[in-house]
Parts: C-alpha cells; structure tokens; sequence
C-alpha cells in the first residue's frame, strides 16, 4: 500500500485537514497578516509576500458562521492552482497549532462527518481520512478560492 507524505493543518478545535507535501509552501506568524475592512467574515485577512497580496482563509470561521479568536495562531502558505496547467496561485490558511507531517494511505479512508452537511465545507470535501481516530478532510484549496465558493458563503 502506497503511502503519500502529507501535513496536517488544525483549522479549529475539532478541524483538522490535511493538503499535500507539494501544496505546502511555508508557516508564518499570524501577526504578518493584516485586517482588510468590509471583507467576508472567513477571508478578512492578507498577507503581503514579495509585492502580492494573498487572502488569508480562515476556515474554523467559515465552519461557524462568525469570525474566529486569532490568538496564537500561524498561517500556513498553500501553492495550488486552478487547472492543471494555470499558474500557481497562493492562499495562507491560519491554524491553530504548527502543522505535522503525517502519512497517508486508502487503508484511513472515511466517511465525511455527519456535522459536515449543514457546512459550507461540504462541496470543498474531496476525501476524508481518520488520522489518531479523528476525521481530517481533504479539501479543493482551488474551488475555496473560486468565485462560485464565494457566491454559495455570501448567500448562506
């Protein structure tokens, strides 16, 4: 069994997800972001990195609805991209704890959690994986940033 290097991303207190080795660009401090007014409750933050300006996701935010307490939080800098062959873009991600490098294999695949049908996580779950007994979500970093994701979170 094939297994794939991986690094785990807690999100929240019960919300951990997991992108790939080659996705994973970089961890930072929270205070290098800084708060952009009238923006969406989950994307209120950028980062400024070598002249470019990059969303900051917060998806314990986007699972409760409301904005979410940034004490001690890191920012995990994400590569990803739209199509296969698009440019790179970049999204940081804040998280609760420094990230952890983890394997992954079929034989931890899992349903999606049940408490996931009234979240706007849903349509973003690729796959879903137990890692020490808990659910972690595989999630499309592409459709989070889409403008169709922001659509289905401003109408919700």
């Amino acid at each position: 069994m094939n297994a794939s290097d991986a690094w785990l991303l807690e999100c929240g207190e019960a919300l951990s997800i997991a992108v790939s080795d080659r996705q994973m660009v970089e961890l930072l401090q929270a205070e290098h972001c800084h708060h952009v007014p009238g923006a969406p409750y989950y994307c209120s933050r950028v980062l400024l990195r070598n002249d470019n300006l990059i969303p900051v996701m917060d998806i314990e935010a986007l699972c409760q609805g409301r904005a979410a307490e940034w004490l001690d939080s890191y920012l995990c800098l994400l590569n990803y991209r739209e199509a296969a062959n698009s440019p790179l873009q970049q999204l940081a991600v804040r998280v609760r704890r420094v990230p952890e490098r983890i394997q992954v294999n079929d034989a931890l695949i899992c349903e999606l959690p049940q408490d996931l049908d009234s979240s706007l996580l849903k349509p973003l779950a690729l796959s879903c994986f137990t890692h020490q007994g808990k659910p972690v979500l595989i999630l499309d970093i592409a459709n989070l940033c889409s403008a169709g994701f922001r659509d289905l979170a401003a109408a919700s």
